[in-house]
């Protein structure tokens, strides 16, 4: 088994934190989300739906560091736990590269021990605006044995009509 970097549990704020041999901080955490509730009607039951946010905090560059992700894994991995539990994943493209983070977090997927017991779906959600057309690079994770399944993919699904019709 890979190794990794030691994590903590801040029960305060809700974020796991740990820093890699260069001293660089991660924090990650997952947030209840209400995106797939909002897309679907009362009558629909999704279960325990979160955003998961995964965050560099030290400013400095951090080069490729296999520790990194294998911690993230791990935490991941322990999220689901839960087989209740969904995971969205949306790309920030503040720095406009929300397709290369999607593009990783992809190959993460791929490559994982988790595909044999964790469904991942991907979708590239468009929001038409007046001035522009926004590109949203998501994500969502669920467990196979999760009795919501059928809905959250539906849902899933369905967000990009959705949204465009509201």
């Amino acid at each position: 088994m890979l190794k990794q970097y030691n994590y903590t549990f801040n029960s305060d704020s809700g974020y796991y934190s740990f820093f890699t041999k260069r001293k660089i901080e991660y924090r990650i955490a997952f947030y209840e989300d209400f995106t797939l509730a909002s897309c679907a009607s009362d009558e629909i039951e999704l279960g325990n739906v979160y955003q998961i946010t995964i965050d560099k905090i030290s400013l400095e560059p951090a080069p490729y560091d296999k520790l990194v992700s294998a911690t993230i894994k791990n935490i991941i991995a322990s999220f689901f736990e839960n087989i209740h539990n969904a995971l969205i994943y949306i790309c920030d493209d503040n720095d406009k590269k929300a397709f290369q983070r999607f593009s990783v977090f992809d190959r993460w997927y791929s490559n994982s021990s988790m595909t044999h017991y964790i469904t991942k779906l991907n979708n590239v959600i468009e929001i038409d605006s007046d001035l522009e057309t926004i590109k949203l690079y998501t994500s969502l994770m669920f467990h196979k044995d999760n009795s919501n399944k059928e809905n959250i993919k539906e849902v899933f699904n369905s967000i990009s009509t959705t949204l465009n019709s509201k």
